[in-house]
């Protein structure tokens, strides 16, 4: 269905055609496609020629993809600071490296977040928001927007974030949750989360290993979080996976809930669904949703699983 758009790409190098069908096509959120598009280019204007083009050829043909095209050089324009933003992060933090074994893949991970939130707080947990505050504010609220629309917030509840990074779902979540403990195993994203939730008395922030969850007794919350921190587990190996999702059966209550958003980034999303399928099965968790798209401004897929008899 995409290969329509191909012939607008006539004058774009064929390496640059990936993001900006799919965001023609109206499978990626323009700022996603912008991202990828970003991390392919050269330099800043090798990416304003490819968009400016396209979309000029779109628009001659009189191309549906022109409005997704439109909007992603408006976010362009609107955000000079994005090419060396997404550089940046690729530098300091690599997204699709395998290890041989676990420790290496925690101790890497833990170095490389400490430099990037150093270097760029907030990109360093969502590249997808090119490095402006206001776009990450927009994307963190329309996820606990989510959170809220399947019921899983409350004054009686109790939140553990995995991979919290600079805190800001305790941030957006703690008025109206019980208690919200966030971990990361970098020391400088725990640092910013504190600064950022300084006053949110019902907020705890921990430093944690990386490998488990034993700082927690069993049955010790309602609601565990995992966004976007998954797909460096898988990176470190799938045994360290399965501990955590053992780990967080563990620590859930009786019909607690595990929010899962994007597993890995091996951009395979039946591979993913299979993996978790065979996680629930393990760890007695019923998957409520399977890699579903939620989100207008991310294309993190959900998987939302919940605590049964069988997991007690």
């Amino acid at each position: 269905m995409t290969g329509k758009f191909t012939p607008l790409l006539r004058n774009v190098p064929e390496r640059l055609h990936q993001p900006l069908i799919a965001c023609m096509a109206g499978e990626l959120p323009a700022n996603v496609a912008l991202m990828r598009l970003l991390m392919e280019t050269l330099d800043r204007d090798e990416a304003e020629v490819a968009v400016t083009q396209a979309l000029e050829q779109a628009a001659r043909d009189a191309s549906p993809g022109a409005t997704h095209l439109a909007a992603a050089a408006d976010l362009l324009r609107q955000n000079p600071q994005a090419w060396a933003t997404v550089k940046a992060i690729l530098g300091d933090v690599e997204h699709d490296h395998a290890v041989e074994r676990p420790d290496d893949g925690i101790a890497g991970c833990a170095a490389a977040f400490d430099r990037a939130v150093r270097n760029l707080p907030e990109a360093s947990v969502a590249l997808y928001a090119l490095g402006n505050p206001d776009l990450l504010r927009a994307t963190t609220a329309e996820v606990a927007d989510r959170i809220r629309g399947w019921n899983l917030t409350g004054r009686d509840r109790r939140v553990l974030d995995i991979g919290c990074g600079i805190g800001r779902f305790e941030e957006a979540l703690a008025p109206e949750m019980g208690h919200v403990v966030g971990i990361d195993i970098s020391a400088e994203m725990i640092l910013a989360a504190r600064r950022r939730c300084a006053g949110l008395r019902n907020v705890q922030l921990l430093q944690c290993s990386g490998r488990d969850l034993s700082l927690f007794d069993d049955g010790s919350f309602d609601l565990v979080l995992a966004v976007d921190c998954l797909p460096y587990l898988v990176q470190s190996g799938m045994s360290l996976v399965e501990r955590h999702v053992a780990e967080a059966a563990r620590v859930l209550a009786t019909t607690g809930d595990l929010l899962i958003i994007n597993f890995s980034y091996r951009g395979d999303p039946a591979r993913d669904r299979a993996d978790v399928d065979s996680l629930a099965q393990a760890f007695g968790l019923e998957i409520l949703r399977a890699g579903t798209r939620e989100f207008s401004l991310w294309d993190g897929l959900t998987f939302h699983l919940s605590k049964t008899d069988k997991g007690q």
